[in-house]
């Protein structure tokens, strides 16, 4: 998907209005209309990618892949990954901070010019007990465009 401007890359559950301040800043209504991150055009939110993260809750880091720095990190408390417009989000949620007030929590990437995807990847990685080479699957996002970036799992 064509993507210009700001991007977050999050949980769509974080980006929901809340009725009153509290400790999970989700609208029940606006949750349930939505499907729960699947139908975010009922919000008014019509470019965006969500899909789930295979693994349920999960924590990952954004990369530039041309020079192997770390653009962010994200994490998922819904077991989904979505990437939006964050001036889109802001005139659904003024309030939504999360980019600035809880970083660990959301990617933030400006001024991206590109296509971004979602894909399900086959990965390798060292079994901590045996220490054999396993062989696994991880959903990651990737951007092409004037700015370069993967996301990879690094948590749950």
């Amino acid at each position: 998907m064509k993507f210009k401007g700001d991007i977050i890359i999050t949980d769509p559950c974080y980006i929901m209005r809340a009725k009153h301040h509290g400790t999970i800043p989700i609208t029940k209504d606006d949750w349930e209309a939505c499907e729960y991150g699947k139908n975010m055009e009922v919000l008014g939110i019509n470019n965006y990618l969500t899909r789930d993260t295979i693994y349920g809750d999960w924590s990952c880091t954004t990369f530039n892949s041309d020079i192997n720095e770390v653009l962010g990190q994200f994490c998922a408390d819904a077991g989904l990954v979505s990437v939006f417009l964050l001036d889109v989000v802001l005139e659904y949620n003024p309030d939504f901070d999360y980019h600035i007030n809880r970083p660990w929590t959301t990617t933030l990437i400006k001024d991206f010019d590109g296509d971004v995807v979602i894909e399900v990847v086959n990965v390798e990685y060292e079994d901590e007990g045996t220490g054999e080479i396993r062989e696994d699957q991880e959903v990651q996002v990737i951007g092409k465009g004037n700015i370069n970036f993967y996301t990879t799992q690094t948590g749950f």
